[in-house]
């Protein structure tokens, strides 16, 4: 038996990501039906991000079947490609907040069955690879580019706290340029800018603009205690190289 999945075996878990939210769907003036004709293209998309999984990742033993039918971070994005359609949808003029909710729920649950959470609004550009993926998060206003690379515990999001809506205007979150790899155990905050062909390498925090073509790693890491304050605030120090 060749070793492929079939793009009517997508089709059908597309379906089954949308039927438990017909409700919302519905109210939202989306039937089941539209619903699947608005991801429409996302069995191929999915199928892109799949082979692009094995052949970055050697413990996905060279099988598209295998990788799609246990790898739980893949599921995620196949979750995400489905609630993003959605979210598009209801973000469009005159369209009502059901749908909204409807995008939502679906990513939530793909959260709490992979443990990668990722915003329906959230951009990912084509040949995804989230490998691992436990405890990464993808932010409201991310932007990445195709053929991407992000491992477990990434954090795309915002720079601080804000406390109420007159604080939300304006980016919050990054942008990711192409072919960015991303390590574990990586944070980057802020309305900042990734260029392409970046790697940024475990335990970085960026804060800034990386231009395109750079190295980032952590090249100190300093443990801080400050005196009257309980506990220990680790502190690393990075640096980008070309």
């Amino acid at each position: 038996m060749k070793d492929t999945v079939p793009v009517r075996r997508v089709e059908a878990d597309v379906r089954r990501l949308l039927r438990p939210v017909a409700r919302e769907l519905s109210r939202g003036g989306l039937g089941l039906a539209a619903a699947q004709e608005l991801a429409a293209d996302v069995p191929l998309k999915v199928l892109e991000d799949l082979y692009a999984l094995v052949a970055r990742d050697p413990a996905a033993r060279s099988s598209p079947v295998y990788a799609y039918a246990s790898y739980l971070s893949f599921r995620a994005l196949l979750a995400h490609r489905v609630a993003h359609e959605l979210h598009r949808f209801a973000a469009a003029p005159g369209q009502g907040g059901s749908v909204l909710v409807a995008a939502r729920r679906i990513a939530e649950r793909a959260k709490r069955e992979s443990g990668v959470e990722i915003h329906p609004a959230a951009v990912i550009g084509a040949r995804a690879v989230i490998d691992h993926g436990y405890g990464t998060v993808i932010g409201e206003q991310v932007r990445i580019g195709s053929d991407c690379y992000l491992l477990q515990n990434v954090v795309l999001g915002s720079r601080s706290i804000r406390s109420g809506p007159a604080q939300w205007s304006g980016r919050r979150h990054p942008w990711i340029g192409d072919r960015v790899e991303i390590a574990g155990n990586v944070s980057v905050f802020g309305p900042v800018t990734i260029g392409d062909d970046c790697r940024i390498e475990s335990g970085a925090r960026v804060v800034t603009d990386v231009p395109p073509g750079s190295r980032v790693r952590v090249v100190s890491v300093l443990q801080v205690t400050s005196a009257g304050v309980r506990g220990v605030e680790h502190a690393a120090d990075g640096a980008h190289r070309r």
